[in-house]
């Protein structure tokens, strides 16, 4: 007897719906939309603000009951995480009002980044419930961008650990080859002739996907081309340097001293406006700097534009382009990471952080990393399972 084919039921891609309904409006919740707190303080500005923020509230968190975990496949918050959220973001909303001096529900990154420093300076406060603040801000952005229309993307720009005591989900220093190497095998392809007329044909296709061209144009040429330095020089610097998202985004051609094989970020052009930073490059990433740069030179879309590099819409890079990224070129090569570790672009600048701090030294750490502070860098001297396992073998 045959099996039912299961393609049979599925609708074609064009049936396929990228809207998402808006949430049920009858959602019932188990404790108060605005809390005893928030309420004391919406009376000062207005009795109508206290009513227009119970409707906020009551939208984003019906939202976040049918969405907040996954929008594209319609999965809500577990009701626990939902009221956690909603009590934190009572929180973060009462701050908005001290801080703007008037009612508003327009919460923004910038807004993000001067509550959570805020937190993280508070007297007893440890780094996972600031962490924990921040997810349920991303949330919040989530359902900005959906429903609001924003385009926010947002992460935390400092340095917490994950939990008291716990090392962080940060990329491990026997990762860091495997990692230079996958962007080198993703960025390469083969010769033309030096294939068989069937492995030709495939790496036709994936010439084609990766230059935006028909298959039946890709020749000679079009597999040269397709070879680039790009990945490798965005992740060989980001070893060396542990780069942030929006470093690589905002990093210049005028920051690559190849002559002294330094990355140098000026006071005005650095994160935090706070210093001008020289970071060391190993000599392989100066190379791959110029090679790139030489390749960059030939590249179109970069005439006129300072970045160093670009995502494939000629934009800045930011935390999702870079994990992005990330993801595609550790999905294709052999890079040893737990399966049950969640990696992002962060996780390479603490995984660096850590082996500066710990096999280095604390001083040469905060300048590479461009810490505002020595505290900053001290999060990260502690016992990493190398370090362990290291001095487990030579203890007796």
């Amino acid at each position: 007897m045959n099996k039912a084919d299961p393609l049979e039921n599925l609708g074609n891609d064009d049936s396929l719906n990228t809207e998402i309904p808006p949430a049920p409006d009858n959602y019932e919740f188990g404790y108060p939309l605005v809390s005893k707190r928030s309420e004391e303080d919406l009376k000062k500005f207005g009795l109508n603000m206290v009513e227009d923020y119970r409707d906020f509230k009551r939208e984003l968190l019906s939202w976040l009951a049918t969405y907040g975990k996954n929008p594209e496949k319609h999965e809500g918050l577990a009701e626990t995480t939902l009221e956690s959220t909603h009590y934190k973001l009572e929180t973060v909303f009462r701050w908005l009002w001290r801080y703007e001096s008037q009612y508003t529900t327009r919460f923004t990154p910038e807004h993000a980044n001067k509550f959570i420093r805020v937190l993280d300076q508070s007297d007893g406060m440890i780094d996972s419930t600031v962490l924990h603040h921040a997810k349920d801000i991303q949330r919040y952005f989530r359902f900005s961008n959906y429903v609001r229309g924003t385009e926010y993307e947002w992460e935390v720009d400092i340095e917490l650990s994950q939990s008291n005591g716990d090392e962080r989900d940060y990329l491990r220093r026997s990762a860091f080859e495997p990692l230079y190497q996958a962007a080198l095998d993703h960025s390469s392809v083969k010769g033309y002739h030096s294939v068989s007329p069937e492995e030709r044909s495939e790496l036709k296709t994936f010439v084609a996907q990766r230059l935006g061209i028909p298959k039946e144009k890709v020749g000679p040429d079009e597999f040269k081309q397709a070879n680039s330095w790009k990945y490798p020089s965005m992740i060989s610097v980001t070893l060396d340097t542990g780069l942030r998202p929006i470093e690589v985004g905002r990093a210049k051609v005028s920051w690559v001293n190849l002559e002294d094989n330094e990355l140098n970020i000026p006071k005005e052009e650095s994160t935090k406006n706070e210093a001008h930073w020289n970071c060391a490059i190993k000599k392989r990433t100066a190379k791959t700097l110029r090679r790139w740069l030489d390749e960059r030179a030939s590249l179109e879309k970069y005439d006129g534009r300072e970045e160093l590099w670009l995502t494939q819409k000629s934009s800045q890079y930011g935390s999702k382009s870079c994990n992005a990224l990330l993801h595609r070129v550790i999905d294709n090569g052999d890079v040893p990471i737990p399966e049950h570790r969640d990696i992002s672009w962060y996780s390479i600048r603490h995984g660096v952080a850590t082996y500066w701090a710990n096999h280095v030294g604390p001083h040469h750490a905060k300048e590479q990393l461009r810490h505002k502070s020595l505290n900053t860098t001290m999060k990260y001297l502690h016992s990493d399972a190398e370090t362990r396992n290291s001095a487990v073998e030579q203890i007796w």
